[in-house]
């Protein structure tokens, strides 16, 4: 007789969420595999490119068969290019991070994110934040600056760039939060990564490379990552509480370590450690008292 093994719906959504950055954090190690081969910066804008147009073929692939494929509602949506604006520019700033810094400190620093959104959210949208999640949120900021190590600088002001990042998600999210329409997830990621491969595609002009078929195989499979990273993020959503699975969304900076030390020969400073620790408190506890204020569930 065999046992059955029945998982609820967070256990569900929590799996979703560490197979989301999983697939988030692959692709990215297989783009930044590479840039490496080439090691010149401007090579990432022929990588997002290739990429991209792969990205969107296995996206236009899900929506086609969800019937959600309609070209006429997405490229007529204002909001959804101006997002993909920001999204491409958070990626711009993301990717000359991953060039520069070690590949786990940028997630780490990039995890920072939800403090920026709590911050900005107050100041620009008036959100009511108090003393609690200010505290949080200045605690988050202490964890930055543990990460940067200002006293020691050891890759000079390239930590601006996946903070920069960071900001540009902060204020997309703050963004899509006014959105008019609800529009499907996938097809947000479809306008998201449209703009984000228009614009690599364009600074790709500036100087051409010639990638090898192995070089267009892996940014097939970033792709493909990419494109699950999507879908997986999207499961979360609808089988579980966001506040059920947010905390496991900075499992990222785990998978960070984890191909920075294998594929890169990164080994984390004791600050990088202690910094991601903070950062991830601070962040438990705004969404901690989110959850109590209810809004979020």
């Amino acid at each position: 007789m065999f046992l059955k093994f029945k998982i609820n719906n967070e256990l569900l959504g929590i799996l979703y969420m560490l197979l989301c950055q999983f697939s988030f954090a692959t692709n990215d190690a297989f783009v930044n595999v590479i840039y490496q081969k080439y090691d010149e910066m401007f090579a990432l804008n022929q990588i997002i490119f290739i990429r991209g147009i792969f990205t969107l073929f296995f996206i236009s692939l899900f929506l086609y068969i969800k019937n959600k494929l309609h070209f006429k509602k997405m490229f007529s949506s204002r909001e959804l290019t101006l997002r993909g604006v920001l999204e491409a520019l958070s990626a711009l700033f993301f990717f000359i991070g991953i060039a520069l810094l070690p590949f786990a400190q940028v997630y780490i620093l990039l995890s920072a994110a939800p403090i920026l959104l709590t911050a900005l959210s107050a100041i620009f949208l008036k959100e009511k934040v108090r003393w609690i999640r200010w505290s949080a949120v200045l605690l988050g900021f202490g964890g930055v600056i543990v990460v940067i190590n200002p006293g020691k600088l050891e890759f000079g002001y390239y930590f601006i760039f996946p903070i920069l990042a960071a900001i540009m998600l902060s204020i997309r999210d703050m963004y899509t939060k006014n959105f008019k329409k609800d529009y499907p997830s996938l097809q947000i990621a479809f306008m998201t990564c449209l703009v984000v491969t228009i614009l690599f595609g364009l600074l790709s002009f500036y100087k051409f490379y010639d990638f090898s078929l192995m070089d267009i195989f892996i940014l097939f499979i970033a792709a493909f990552f990419l494109a699950l990273g999507y879908i997986f993020s999207i499961a979360t959503i609808k089988i579980a509480l966001v506040s059920a699975t947010s905390t496991f969304r900075y499992s990222v900076i785990l998978w960070g370590i984890l191909y920075g030390y294998f594929l890169f020969d990164e080994v984390p400073s004791t600050n990088s450690y202690i910094g991601a620790l903070i950062i991830i408190i601070s962040g438990l506890i705004i969404l901690s008292r989110q959850k109590k204020l209810g809004e979020i569930k």
